[in-house]
């Protein structure tokens, strides 16, 4: 049992490198999940008052749980050993036990401590104590359990998190003591992020083009040589006495943002979308160029695909929506590799989330002196 407990409780130091310092902890999501934890019994009173004690003693069992607001939650706990409670004084005697506990935790989700989340809780709960030799005739204990409990938390691979913590339980029935440490896996589900419905536009304004004009002083080609006679006064012409045009590039900037592991476009950025089209559909000559980005939540590679997939939507959604030619219309994913803003906050991830349409035109202008 105890060589168990160790590789249980080293659980936390082979996943602590793969674990998201970006994102941490959803701010609402359920789970359900398993754990290990290790029992140290403070008085000798827990099994029999003034005659036998329990040594202390690993349990195993499961959870399940629901955050409902970024700094709150609730859990069901359920723990037991069979017959592997033994007497602290070796008497020989030998116990099965079971814990129930439910608690209402706070999480400070603006706070880290090295890449995890703290939480603090009050619990309530029965343990129960019973005894598995036949010829070890006793009764069967329901003690009532109240207690703190501390711990921290932390997300890796999207769905999955890892809960370390200590919980400290006193019997109200028999008056004693008991403190426990935990570690649990959690496989969360219903995921969700308060960032990802207040994420607002962001418009990168486009760069204006400059206008090149010409240093010529008057036509200067003679009738005999002047192939387009009829040129405004005043134009710059090449040595034909044509017009001379110089090409404008413009270049323009949308953003718009998804929420967290979507590549869903969200209807608030349907202007963005449909002014592109329009640009593009109005007769204007030019390129669609749309480039997807992800926060620093999860592994590089499934960031990549996450800002190639975003990316793509963009087009899909011009060319089914709005009929823009697709041979006008590039994609490109960057991963997480481009972020704006700073990954280690909620703000930051949600700018971070997001494809770059960018609009590319030219220009003919007529030059003149």
């Amino acid at each position: 049992m105890k060589t168990i407990l160790r590789v249980t409780a080293a659980i936390p130091l082979f996943i602590s490198p793969l674990a998201m310092a970006g994102e941490n902890v959803p701010d609402r999501y359920g789970y359900i999940g398993g754990h290990a934890s290790y029992y140290t019994f403070y008085e000798n009173e827990v099994y029999r008052k003034d005659v036998d004690g329990l040594d202390n003693v690993p349990f195993y069992g499961g959870q399940i749980g629901w955050r409902f607001h970024p700094n709150w939650s609730v859990q069901g706990w359920y723990e037991d050993v069979e017959g592997d409670a033994e007497s602290k004084y070796d008497s020989g005697r030998r116990v099965d036990m079971s814990n129930y506990f439910a608690s209402a935790r706070y999480h400070f989700n603006d706070h880290g401590i090295f890449g995890f989340e703290p939480y603090a809780g009050l619990n309530a709960g029965e343990q129960t104590i019973e005894r598995v030799f036949k010829n070890d005739t006793g009764d069967k204990h329901d003690e009532t359990m109240t207690g703190v409990e501390l711990g921290v938390q932390r997300a890796f691979f999207k769905h999955v998190i890892l809960d370390v913590g200590t919980r400290q339980a006193y019997s109200l029935d028999r008056e004693y003591w008991e403190g426990q440490v935990y570690a649990g896996l959690n496989l969360a589900f219903g995921i969700s992020n308060d960032s990802d419905d207040t994420a607002e536009e962001e418009v990168v304004p486009a760069t204006p083009a400059e206008v090149v004009t010409g240093d010529s002083d008057g036509d200067g080609v003679t009738d005999d040589r002047d192939r387009c006679p009829n040129t405004a006064s005043g134009a710059v012409v090449d040595a034909d006495g044509c017009q001379v045009y110089e090409t404008l590039e413009q270049r323009q900037t949308s953003v718009i943002y998804f929420g967290f592991d979507r590549d869903t476009i969200q209807g608030q950025f349907t202007d963005e979308i449909r002014g592109v089209a329009e640009r593009l559909n109005g007769g204007e000559q030019g390129r669609i160029r749309v480039e997807g980005h992800a926060d620093s939540t999860g592994p590089a590679d499934y960031n990549q695909g996450l800002s190639e997939r975003r990316a793509q939507s963009v087009k899909d959604r011009l060319m089914k929506d709005y009929k823009v030619s697709g041979d006008r219309i590039s994609t490109e994913g960057f991963g997480e590799d481009r972020p704006v803003a700073d990954n280690s906050t909620r703000e930051g991830r949600a700018k971070n989330r997001r494809a770059e349409i960018i609009v590319e035109t030219e220009e003919k202008k007529a030059q003149f002196k």
